[in-house]
């Protein structure tokens, strides 16, 4: 560590560890100017002791980053493997369980008759119709009509966890096509009881004696249908059709609202 003094005198500028005076002059340095020499001389190591101490951490970390580099694309790649991996497995699975038919096992049920459904709740379908409600027809699309069908069902009522009942609806096939019933919201602008009223087997669990009404569009003419629950088991992640609760409808009579 040089500890360096500018002469006083003719203005040196020499090693005071080499030199106690000055080379050219041979003029004594005060004890100040030593004694600011010294400090200076010490501050620039630390400086230069600092600048040294970044430099090797600097160092070490691009060392590091450089070894992590195959790492982190290593987990990148990982990652946008892990949904594919999960997807083939679940395939995998489902192909294992997959359940195909070539006729599904129907269980016929007549109108008013209690049947037993996924083992759980008990239906009985106790009326169907064609609505002739004016307000109800001014929504309808041109060409169809209004089908509405009455449910009344029973329960434990204990919120038991059913098998998809939340995307599983009854449907209506009629030979030619099959419909689900329309959701609660698409009437709520009329005040006829059926329109107030709406079945749900999703929410059918939560009370032990539960009515409501089923509304499907129908093509104007319509009138002989089959009404289907779906029974479904679920083996790993495959659903499985285990057999269709048919309830053959007629509803050659027409019918009116009932309010």
């Amino acid at each position: 560590m040089s500890i360096n003094i500018e002469c006083e005198y003719c203005g040196s500028v020499y090693d005071f560890r080499e030199h106690r005076t000055c080379p050219s002059c041979a003029a004594v340095p005060s004890k100040e100017q030593i004694s600011v020499a010294r400090a200076a001389a010490k501050s620039e190591a630390n400086n230069n002791r600092t600048e040294t101490v970044r430099v090797v951490y600097i160092s070490r970390f691009m060392h590091i980053a450089v070894k992590l580099i195959p790492v982190c694309i290593a987990v990148i790649l990982i990652s946008a493997l892990i949904p594919v991996i999960a997807k083939n497995s679940i395939n995998s699975s489902i192909a294992r369980n997959y359940q195909t038919v070539d006729e599904p096992n129907y269980i016929d049920h007549q109108l008013n008759e209690a049947f037993e459904f996924d083992g759980v709740m008990t239906l009985t379908i106790t009326e169907a119709f064609i609505s002739d409600s004016e307000r109800v027809n001014t929504l309808i699309p041109d060409g169809m009509e209004l089908l509405v069908v009455h449910v009344e069902c029973s329960s434990p009522g204990k919120g038991l966890s059913f098998n998809g009942y939340y995307d599983r609806a009854p449907y209506i096939n009629s030979g030619y096509y099959c419909r689900t019933a329309l959701s609660g919201s698409a009437l709520n602008s009329c005040s006829e009881v059926y329109a107030q009223n709406t079945f749900y087997l999703s929410s059918a669990n939560y009370t032990k004696e539960n009515d409501g009404y089923m509304c499907f569009l129908i093509d104007e003419g319509d009138r002989k249908f089959d009404l289907c629950f779906d029974e479904i088991s679920v083996k790993g992640y495959a659903k499985q059709l285990d057999g269709i609760d048919r309830i053959k409808l007629d509803v050659s009579e027409g019918g009116g609202a009932h309010e």
